[in-house]
């Protein structure tokens, strides 16, 4: 005999069951997935405030080693020897082209690299590797030492030289961005220190240390993040400043937009703005950026730079998908487990009472049976 089957009990239970599993799965996978996205954002925002942090100590220090260097009283005495000399404009010109067209000094100027002050410069870069090279021009824009060969004599045309120089009275202290350096053959910034006279309270000249950017290179390498995170300092246009990666002069960071967006509402001084948020790469991989302003730009306004920190959603969600799995294994088997108790529930609700109904049982009329009157007993 085919068992009796509720089928309301069961679609009720199926219905009541599979909604329990579906909310049940948004909030423990979406809701959780959401907050371990906040959580991680913050933590890359944290990693990139501390590399831009050290980022910043590093060029603050060069700044300060420059600033002393341009006291050194020999460097001072030499600028202001050669700033005595009388300048002709044309004369230095063509000292200037000459140097350029052969590369090597000519033999008007040619103490100017064999002199006890370049001496004195070779020697603090051969110490001190962080320097490039060293250079010091006199009021002029001449040079006057340099710590090995450079590639022109005359600096007025250069940016760093007419900053620096300012006005001629006191100076100002200048950072350039990282740049190719022609004369050094290698990458760095700029720090323009202006020298004063010992004698005059104005500026005898400008000292110029070009700092190598390879110790930034450890401090990007520094950031460990899986395989695939990653480190960058980026300019507020989206171009790059350092990367660990190479790339090409007009490469720009996959979500520039996104950073200008950020950028702008910090500097608008939106309260507790977000410097975190999800981005595609052109290959299609969804990343979590963090990123900080570094806090040279108040100084050398030359310097706005971005230090982004990154890594692969795909990565970073890997412990929570692996627990997804687990979760949706278990709700298989929790709706294995209603559906089996449905169905128990259907069979059993649907099945007939074993009770019999008692007022529908009819009893057989008892007749008596008389006796013959020929028996009975008189009394």
């Amino acid at each position: 005999m085919r068992p009796a089957f509720n089928v309301r009990v069961f679609t009720a239970f199926l219905v009541v069951g599979f909604l329990m599993l579906v909310v049940t799965s948004y909030l423990v996978v979406g809701i959780g997935q959401g907050q371990l996205r906040e959580a991680s954002g913050l933590h890359l925002q944290q990693i990139a405030d501390s590399t831009a942090a050290s980022i910043d100590t590093y060029v603050f220090r060069r700044v300060i080693d420059a600033s002393v260097l341009a006291r050194i009283p020999d460097l001072r005495a030499e600028a202001a020897a050669s700033s005595a000399l009388s300048f002709e404009r044309e004369q230095a010109l063509k000292v200037d082209r000459e140097w350029q067209a052969a590369g090597v000094v000519p033999a008007t100027v040619e103490g100017v690299l064999a002199g006890r002050t370049s001496r004195l410069l070779a020697d603090i870069g051969r110490f001190n590797t962080i320097y490039r090279e060293l250079l010091l021009a006199d009021r002029h824009g001449r040079l006057v030492a340099a710590s090995g060969l450079v590639s022109n004599y005359l600096q007025t045309d250069e940016d760093w030289w007419r900053e620096t120089y300012g006005d001629g009275v006191r100076g100002q202290l200048t950072v350039g961005d990282v740049k190719f350096d022609q004369s050094s053959k290698s990458w760095g910034f700029e720090v323009s220190v202006p020298v004063l006279d010992p004698a005059e309270d104005r500026v005898a000249g400008v000292l110029k240390a070009v700092a190598d950017i390879r110790d930034l290179d450890s401090v990007l390498g520094g950031v460990r993040l899986g395989s695939t995170g990653e480190a960058n300092v980026l300019r507020e246009d989206g171009s790059f400043v350092l990367s660990l990666h190479s790339v090409a002069p007009t490469a720009r960071f996959f979500a520039t937009d996104l950073l200008r967006e950020h950028m702008a509402r910090v500097k608008q001084g939106q309260p507790q703005v977000p410097l975190h948020f999800s981005a595609r790469t052109e290959d299609g991989v969804d990343r979590l950026v963090g990123i900080a302003p570094s806090q040279l730009k108040a100084s050398y306004p030359r310097l706005a730079w971005i230090v982004e920190v990154s890594q692969a959603e795909e990565e970073l969600f890997a412990p929570v998908r692996a627990q997804g799995t687990s979760l949706l294994i278990l709700l298989g088997l929790t709706a294995i487990a209603v559906l089996l108790l449905a169905l128990w529930f259907s069979m059993r609700l649907a099945a007939p009472s074993d009770e019999m109904d008692m007022h529908l049982v009819q009893h057989p009329r008892i007749h008596r049976i008389e006796e013959p009157e020929s028996e009975r007993v008189a009394v």
